[in-house]
């Protein structure tokens, strides 16, 4: 009887590893995009979109002049499809950086806008893309991402593009 009860322990265990390593394995292989917008007015943030596909959360953080920051947030679930898309295409343009700044005049930041896939750190360290060419890689990258989250935070907050 002991050694009856020896062997299904052990077969047990066995059989928890082996399932706990393909976890493991299955969420190695899945593809994770973050993405993150920032406008600037006079060097403060004034607006931060943002999108983490591990919570599907899609956030728009606007600065009402005496409220402060406003949140709006929608869940957008892409697919893993949709985010192998993405990654694909990001794959065949390769941009040099996939971080887009955009400077005014005197040099002062506009906007800087970072998509990142499989990181779990900040992205903000990454050199902005200087070549033009780069920079239109990046944009059909982020219009793609657009193309597939747009159509949720429409259906929710329609109001944002009535007469656009």
């Amino acid at each position: 009887m002991e050694n009856k009860n020896v062997i299904l322990k052990t077969l047990f265990l066995t059989l928890y590893i082996i399932n706990y390593q393909s976890c493991i394995a299955q969420k190695k292989d899945e593809l994770r995009l973050t993405y993150r917008d920032i406008l600037y007015d006079n060097k403060a943030i004034d607006e931060v979109r943002s999108y983490d596909s591990k919570t599907g959360i899609y956030e728009v953080k606007q600065l009402h002049n005496s409220d402060g920051y406003k949140t709006k947030s929608i869940i957008v679930n892409l697919t893993k499809k949709n985010i192998k898309e993405i990654y694909d295409l990001y794959l065949k343009l390769q941009p040099k950086s996939l971080q887009n700044c955009v400077f005014a005049n005197d040099n002062e930041i506009i906007s800087s806008s970072t998509i990142s896939f499989n990181k779990n750190k900040p992205t903000e360290s990454l050199p902005c893309n200087i070549d033009w060419e780069d920079k239109e890689k990046y944009n059909k990258i982020e219009s793609k991402l657009y193309e597939l989250i747009l159509p949720t935070y429409k259906l929710k907050y329609p109001n944002e593009f009535i007469g656009k």
